[in-house]
């Protein structure tokens, strides 16, 4: 079996200098805004399909489109990270 590593992911967070920007705030704000992003990519594409298709279909077409989307927003959250070091 692997040994454990010397560091948790915890500590690896807490150390690391990408995660000390704009005064300790940057946690909070990535838990806070990737989760109200996520909800109005939903909503605008639900707006968006319902225009065209049946309103059942327009749900599953936004929880998709949304779905997607995640990881470059996750991404561009990664590069604002880095971009604001």
């Amino acid at each position: 079996m692997d040994e454990s590593p010397s560091e948790s992911i915890v500590d690896k967070v807490v150390n690391n200098p990408a995660y000390e920007l704009l005064g300790g705030y940057q946690l909070f704000l990535r838990r806070v805004t990737i989760p109200i992003v996520l909800v109005l990519i939903l909503l605008l594409s639900y707006t968006l399909f319902s225009s065209f298709i049946s309103s059942d279909n327009a749900t599953i077409l936004a929880f998709g489109f949304t779905g997607l989307l995640l990881g470059p927003v996750l991404n561009l959250d990664r590069l604002l990270a880095e971009w604001l070091k």
